[in-house]
C-alpha cells in the first residue's frame, strides 16, 4: 500500500534556547517560531538568529519555496 505524505527534505533550521526556528513555507530564507502566525507575527532573519546566539542545525521539513513574499497580507 502506497503512504501518501508530502516528500520531506534537509532543511537548515536554528534552535535557541530550546526553540526551534523554521524557515518560512513561502520564502526559505526568512524564519519563524512557534505560534506563527496566530499568535505571533515576529519574522526572523538568519543575521537576526545567530545574532542572537542561534545554533544552526538540520531538520527534515517539507520542501519550502525560494522567494515568496512574506508580510502581514499574507497571515
Amino acid at each position: 500500500m502506497k503512504e501518501n505524505r508530502a516528500e520531506r527534505m534537509p532543511q537548515q533550521v536554528f534552535k535557541l534556547h530550546g526553540v526551534t526556528y523554521v524557515p518560512h513555507y513561502r520564502n526559505r530564507h526568512v524564519f519563524v517560531g512557534p505560534g506563527y502566525p496566530r499568535f505571533t507575527q515576529q519574522i526572523y532573519s538568519v543575521t537576526d538568529l545567530v545574532n542572537a546566539g542561534a545554533k544552526e542545525e538540520t531538520d527534515f521539513l517539507w520542501t519550502r519555496s525560494e522567494h515568496g513574499v512574506v508580510s502581514a497580507t499574507h497571515l
